[in-house]
């Protein structure tokens, strides 16, 4: 009994001071499961930290993909903006050999430096998370300006006159264009040989009948010594007396001419500039952006780029001849619709009757008066080419007041050329080039724009390779990048010039 009482005591001792033991039986007890604990709360940390990492990945790709392409766009042909303010990127860089690749690569460099900026500045300690590195770019959309024969370029400039606000300016050429227009397609010198053959057999007829040995021969009219003056041709009649360029530029190396690249066209965000005022912009910005005759632009290819534009001849003589040919046709249907409803027709109604007095036919007096109408008309608009290209205006539709040509000059108008009286109001020269652009059409003018604006760049310094057809407006691009940690990402992006 003794033993077991005292055993008991030591039982009992031994619990009292097992209190160590039951504390390290307990922090073993944590141990476990703090272990079982860490690798759930290990796992969590690391999720996290990956999905942090992913999470920075795309971030930073999409990042460095707004900036790439933001300073693809940066890289604007800077002679475009100069000359015509147009935004666009040469995809030649200054090779004359144009290619998307090449701005492909650009885009890929300027990730490149933005995924990877530790390769271009010297960081201590920085450490990347990302592992990025692009591995290929490629543009799945890119406008040339010369697509859809020219509509990119198109939509540009009238973008640009809108914001400029050329709407006046466009509405007043649409206005002229449609009062030239009712003068246009009227052939009144075919008109006039027309009238004077048919004066000349009637002449004959009647003289036949009167006398059968009459020879056959008419004695020289009025109008006679005028038309003998069409073969000099209006611009030797018109611009005597004047500098006339003889630049030209190539045939076969204009956008007009030869085969261009192609690109995706008008992006779908972008509606095409067809409607009558867009067009009426077009040519206000020609006119506002290229020279002409008595306006020439300086170290231009042609002095006369509109007249180039309107006739498309590689010669500057040749363009303003055919536009002062055009011109004449104009005024020479006004001109004649103008005597033959005017009190002036008196004179030549008086000088016929002497004339057909003098011939013994006058029953021929109202055919001998109409060719003299239509030499008399011919002559004051060869005087109206010449006002113009002095500077000075001419209304489309005359009176007597600006008359220009009496009756006593017919014969010798071409000596008095310099001799008239010119109007406060009237259009002057730039003003009937506007009606001829809308006569001609917004598609001819466009192409001839590309033509003139290709020749004037590759003048300047470090452009002689510059091609239309290598200018982009924008792009859609799709970039692949890659981490070193494993996961490949794509990215698209659509950029442009509004």
């Amino acid at each position: 009994m003794r033993k077991t009482r005292s055993g008991n005591r030591r039982w009992k001792a031994a619990q009292h001071s097992g209190a160590g033991c039951k504390g390290d039986f307990r922090g073993g007890y944590m141990t476990v499961y703090l272990a079982l604990v860490t690798g759930i709360l290990l796992s969590l940390i690391l999720t996290v930290v990956e999905g942090a990492r992913r999470s920075t990945i795309r971030m930073h790709i999409e990042c460095c993909a707004d900036m790439a392409l933001d300073s693809a766009l940066a890289e604007y042909h800077r002679e475009m903006l100069k000359q015509y303010e147009l935004f666009f990127i040469d995809t030649s860089y200054g090779t004359g050999d144009p290619s998307f690749h090449r701005t492909e690569d650009h885009i890929r460099d300027y990730m490149e430096k933005n995924l990877r900026p530790r390769e271009e500045f010297s960081i201590p300690l920085a450490k990347d998370i990302t592992g990025l590195y692009t591995d290929e770019v490629r543009l799945l959309q890119a406008g040339l300006a010369t697509d859809e024969d020219g509509e990119v370029l198109k939509y540009h400039v009238v973008q640009y006159m809108k914001d400029q606000s050329g709407l006046s300016l466009a509405e007043a050429i649409l206005d002229r264009g449609g009062q030239a227009e009712n003068w246009q397609g009227q052939d009144m010198e075919g008109e006039w040989d027309a009238a004077e053959e048919a004066m000349k057999e009637e002449i004959r007829y009647k003289k036949r009948l009167q006398d059968e040995d009459w020879d056959g021969e008419i004695p020289e009219t009025p109008s006679d010594a005028v038309r003998a003056t069409r073969g000099e041709g209006i611009l030797g009649a018109a611009a005597r007396g004047m500098q006339v360029s003889s630049a030209v530029i190539g045939n076969e190396s204009r956008p007009s001419v030869r085969r261009l690249n192609q690109g995706t066209g008008l992006s779908e965000a972008k509606e095409p500039a067809d409607g009558l005022l867009e067009n009426g912009l077009l040519y206000a910005y020609i006119l506002e952006k290229c020279g002409f005759f008595g306006a020439e632009k300086e170290n231009s290819a042609l002095s006369y780029e509109v007249e180039y534009i309107l006739q498309q001849q590689t010669s500057d003589r040749e363009n303003l001849k055919r536009t002062a040919q055009e011109l004449l046709l104009i005024r020479e249907a006004a001109n004649v619709a103008f005597l033959f409803g005017s009190s002036l027709r008196n004179e030549a109604k008086a000088a016929a009757a002497a004339i057909a007095l003098l011939l013994a036919v006058p029953d021929a007096a109202e055919s001998i008066e109409t060719v003299i109408l239509f030499a008399w008309a011919y002559a004051e608009s060869v005087k109206d080419i010449h006002i113009l290209l002095c500077g000075d205006k001419v209304p489309i539709l005359k009176t007597q007041e600006t008359w220009n040509t009496p009756f006593s000059r017919l014969l010798t108008y071409r000596m008095h050329l310099d001799s008239y009286h010119a109007p406060a109001s009237g259009w002057d020269y730039q003003d009937y080039l506007g009606a001829l652009l809308f006569l001609h059409g917004a598609d001819r003018a466009v192409m001839g724009l590309m033509d003139v604006m290709e020749s004037d760049i590759q003048r300047t310094p470090g452009n002689s390779g510059f091609r239309m057809d290598g200018l982009i407006d924008g792009m859609e691009a799709e970039i692949y990048v890659t981490s070193s940690y494993g996961g490949t990402y794509n990215i698209k992006r659509t950029y442009e010039y509004e």
